[in-house]
C-alpha cells in the first residue's frame, strides 16, 4: 500500500515530522558545540570534564519536563543520558 492510498494528510505528517528531526539534530549540534566550549573553559580553569552532580541535575531536569508534557520519563533520561555521553566526548575534543 502507497502513502497515496492513504491521502495527503499522511504526507503532510510525514513531513512535519521530518522538519522536527531536522530541527532536532540542528539543536543537538548547537549543544555540542557548547559542550566544546565548555570544556574549553573547565580545561582553562583546570575543572574535570565530568560533573556527576550537574549531570544529575540535568537528567532530573529533563525528567521532571518530560513528565510536564506527557512523555515517558524513563525514556526521556536514556535520551539525556546519551546527550550527556555526547557531551563529554565533545568537551574531552575541545
Amino acid at each position: 500500500m502507497s502513502d497515496h492510498s492513504t491521502g495527503s494528510g499522511l504526507e503532510a505528517v510525514r513531513d512535519e515530522i521530518e522538519r522536527i528531526d531536522g530541527t532536532l539534530i540542528a539543536m543537538i549540534a548547537e549543544r555540542t558545540a557548547l559542550a566544546r566550549a565548555a570544556g574549553r573553559l573547565k580545561a582553562a580553569a583546570g575543572l574535570p570534564v565530568t560533573d556527576p552532580a550537574r549531570e544529575a541535575a540535568v537528567v532530573a531536569r529533563a525528567s521532571r519536563l518530560a513528565r510536564d508534557a506527557g512523555l515517558p520519563e524513563d525514556e526521556l533520561r536514556t535520551l539525556f543520558w546519551q546527550l550527556l555521553a555526547m557531551s563529554r566526548r565533545a568537551q574531552m575534543e575541545a
